[in-house]
């Protein structure tokens, strides 16, 4: 089931990760020169679409018996879950951290849109890039179980 193809966008979109990461300025330093990571985000786009096209042709050309599918459901519904979570205890921790929402006076953020160099990596990490795949997993593969 795993391509070339599918390992090659994979590692693409963990180099896109690592990129948003870095450039991300972290919640104690000062950063006034604005939002580097806006350059990064067609180049993240387009990994995320192109992994996530090639895991939906694998997928759905796969072919597994019934039980094995409903495996791959169960999983894919897990790991979902499981991200989810992760990645809201990330974004409540990165918001503590920053004094609050751009709302609040208080904060670091304070006027800033949410997409700033401090909040970047709330929107793209790995707990996102695993959302997306399990999602889209889970629909494949549930859409392939019902029609075996």
């Amino acid at each position: 089931m795993l391509s070339r193809q599918l390992i090659i966008y994979f590692l693409l979109c963990l180099v896109a990760m690592l990129m948003v990461k870095e450039f991300s300025f972290s919640p104690e330093s000062f950063s006034g020169n604005g939002n580097p990571v806006i350059l990064l985000f067609p180049f993240v786009l387009l990994t995320f679409g192109l992994f996530g096209y090639e895991l939906f042709l694998k997928i759905k050309e796969a072919s597994y018996k019934e039980a094995a599918w409903r495996i791959i459901v169960l999983c894919s519904f897990i790991v979902l879950v499981a991200a989810c979570v992760l990645e809201f205890v990330y974004f409540n921790e990165l918001i503590q951290k920053l004094g609050g929402p751009p709302t609040n006076h208080a904060s670091r953020i304070y006027h800033f849109p949410w997409v700033n160099q401090y909040t970047n990596t709330i929107f793209i990490n790995f707990y996102t890039f695993l959302i997306y795949s399990s999602i889209l997993t889970f629909f494949t593969s549930l859409f392939r179980w019902k029609k075996t």
